[in-house]
């Protein structure tokens, strides 16, 4: 009845999660708090709500499958300021079209992918791993091979020690920067020479780059695969980069961003939303367009996320669990004896809800890379995270065996 290589997706970290926590009871002595998951938690930027009231007739159009004149414009302007080493390499009609966040052409790009190569073919993902990444790979019609993303690599994979074998069968590769979850930063080697590994073997190279504008104020702006491409040369080949607003401008709900990449990519890609996926409607284009042109909100994130991780530091800084403030992102990625046991230990002694590392990533020869790590989601307000980090505290304090 339906297709069973789908099936996989039903072991997902939240799943896992529901289920290591059932029957444990948070302690009533505190209120709860979920850091599982990485939903921003800041105030929506106050021109959103005028933008979509003055657009409230446009719902009643079908959306277009690309982007309206101000969308795109906005787009091209935010890629200039944001990698304006790529302003001569994209342009609207070829190398962009709207998205619904990065979610669905997560998983739609490799649909682009099947059938790119004869015989059996690859998927190659990072690991720990996004689920669209996984979705994607299915629909390719592939089979995985997972990368570790290790701290001795900043949390990138070692893409450039696969076998030849691998590479040739490869359809599309995924990698992401700011590496989620850990918060590494790929330099700029690191991506072209992952552009020219796709290039090289020919398969699709996305690059998830949704985190690409939550970074440490006090560090360079992480670079993006767009300056990559253009260090290269004039096109973008093999190339799919992939921007969200939902972590930008603290608006995941309302879905919307856009892809860039490849002439040929992005042709197909568009055929692919007229025909069977999702146009962005026009009044969220119109509210996007005006969140890519402000950059002040998303300053006021940064800081507000800089201001979480100083909080975190000094809790966790006495403690030997090799914390580091991480480059991009808003995840504290924490080292623990045992992810499964401090999970359960910290709901139900102190009702902190946190994501195992090890439900994020799959063991490959031998080691999941996620293993004894907790993913913490430091989005909430600083009186949230202060209190957050003081149960943590406690519990390294008095639970060392975990």
């Amino acid at each position: 009845m339906v297709n069973p290589e789908y099936n996989v997706l039903k072991d997902w970290m939240f799943g896992k999660l529901n289920t290591l926590l059932e029957g444990l009871d948070p302690n009533p002595e505190y209120s709860t708090l979920k850091m599982s998951i990485g939903e921003p938690t800041l105030q929506i930027p106050n021109f959103v709500k005028d933008i979509l009231e003055s657009s409230y007739l446009e719902w009643g159009k079908y959306p277009p499958s690309i982007a309206i004149t101000s969308y795109g414009n906005s787009i091209i302007q935010y890629i200039e300021k944001r990698f304006p080493g790529a302003k001569n390499i994209v342009e609207l009609d070829k190398n962009i079209v709207p998205v619904p966040g990065t979610r669905e052409p997560l998983h739609l790009i490799g649909l682009l992918a099947k059938n790119l190569k004869e015989g059996k073919t690859v998927s190659i993902v990072t690991n720990p791993f996004y689920h669209a990444w996984r979705a994607g790979s299915i629909s390719s019609g592939s089979d995985i091979y997972w990368v570790n993303a290790l701290p001795e690599n900043n949390y990138f994979p070692d893409i450039f020690n696969i076998p030849e074998n691998i590479l040739r069968s490869s359809v599309i590769m995924y990698i992401c920067s700011p590496s989620n979850p850990q918060g590494g930063v790929a330099d700029i080697d690191y991506l072209t020479k992952a552009i020219s590994l796709a290039r090289k073997y020919n398969f699709i190279l996305a690059i998830d780059e949704c985190y690409c504008d939550i970074f440490r104020l006090n560090k360079p702006k992480p670079p993006g695969g767009l300056e990559a491409a253009a260090i290269l040369g004039k096109n973008l080949d093999n190339l799919v980069v992939f921007n969200s607003l939902s972590k930008r401008s603290n608006i995941s709900g309302m879905r919307a961003g856009f892809i860039a990449g490849d002439e040929k990519i992005i042709e197909s890609y568009k055929l692919l939303v007229s025909n069977g996926a999702s146009p962005v409607p026009i009044p969220v284009q119109r509210v996007a367009a005006a969140l890519y042109d402000d950059d002040e909100h998303n300053f006021q994130a940064c800081m507000h996320y800089d201001k979480n991780f100083e909080i975190a530091e000094k809790y966790l800084k006495p403690f030997d669990c090799n914390f580091k403030v991480p480059e991009g992102g808003f995840f504290l990625w924490l080292n623990v004896k045992d992810d499964e046991q401090a999970t359960k230990i910290l709901w139900n002694k102190f009702s902190v809800r946190v994501m195992p590392g090890s439900f994020m990533g799959r063991e490959v020869n031998g080691l999941n890379p996620g293993k004894n790590y907790l993913r913490i989601s430091l989005v909430d307000s600083r009186e949230v995270i202060e209190e957050t980090m003081k149960r943590i505290s406690l519990f390294l304090k008095n639970h060392n065996d975990y």
